[in-house]
């Protein structure tokens, strides 16, 4: 990895309502989740809808379809725009397919 890009990357070990309780997610350029099949909790939920200079994009992984269509209702009511949702069998033999949305500021 070049050198100046990595002094522009930080990658957060902790769980996502602890971050998002911090207000840290407010200094993102880029977030990406991937909350269990139950979709965001609350936390999360309420950070990425709080007005913020930043982030400017959104990537949403989802194993639950349900829970995903759920929270992108609510984030695209908020302040996101959905670019593109994408189906992925991430898990070669499996008949599950995961989620790929992905969100841009300016909803």
């Amino acid at each position: 990895l070049d050198e100046a890009l990595a002094e522009k990357l930080s990658y957060e070990t902790a769980p996502a309502a602890v971050v998002a309780r911090r207000g840290d997610l407010a200094h993102a350029d880029v977030i990406v989740v991937d909350p269990p099949r139950k979709g965001l909790c609350a936390d999360v939920l309420k950070a990425l809808l709080r007005p913020a200079p930043k982030p400017r994009k959104l990537v949403y992984v989802s194993c639950g379809f349900d829970a995903l269509q759920r929270d992108l209702a609510a984030l695209v009511a908020g302040r996101w725009r959905l670019d593109r949702v994408e189906g992925h069998v991430l898990f070669p033999g499996a008949d599950h397919v995961e989620t790929l949305a992905v969100l841009d500021e300016g909803g």
